[in-house]
């Protein structure tokens, strides 16, 4: 197994991101999602929110040099030490290879540094087994709209931390 090395992701590595995560969802969701779910996710879930970019919380992980995956987190609004997991993806070549987890390990301890006691996620069905297996909990089933008509079936999860 290669190592994973995580990063900082950049704005100047926005458009590579974006193409992974497309890679991703392609491959993935059809094997979870209907046809009209699968379309409204890659028309509204592919681009990465600016401000999560340029808030050092978000990642990029490499392996041996080539872009495998990205992820990143943000604290939840309002005053409770809660964070959110965002938008993490693993390009279909370096899947089960530990880099999502590598890139969660990174999100937990940044989190845990600044404060935050919980972390949720409003995971894909597809990404509840990954999620489940780092210590998140199921609370519910959840339907997220994206901004087109079809709401996008999810699962709230959260973990303790600290």
């Amino acid at each position: 197994m290669n190592d994973v090395t995580v990063r900082l992701a950049t704005e100047a590595d926005r458009k590579k991101l974006e193409q992974l995560i497309s890679d991703c969802y392609e491959e993935i969701y059809p094997n979870w999602y209907g046809e009209e779910v699968v379309y409204s996710a890659l028309t509204h879930m592919l681009r990465i929110d600016p401000q999560l970019l340029q808030s050092g919380r978000y990642f990029a992980a490499e392996i041996e040099g080539e872009l495998a995956g990205c992820g990143g987190w943000s604290p939840a609004s309002g005053d409770a030490p809660v964070g959110q997991i965002r938008h993490f993806a693993t390009h279909p070549k370096f899947m089960r290879r530990g880099v999502g987890s590598a890139i969660l390990d990174r999100c937990v301890a940044a989190a845990e540094a600044d404060g935050i006691t919980v972390l949720q996620c409003f995971s894909s069905l597809a990404g509840e087994p990954f999620y489940a297996g780092h210590g998140f909990e199921k609370v519910q089933d959840v339907s997220v709209m994206l901004g087109g008509d079809e709401p996008f079936p999810a699962v709230l999860m959260e973990r303790k931390l600290g």
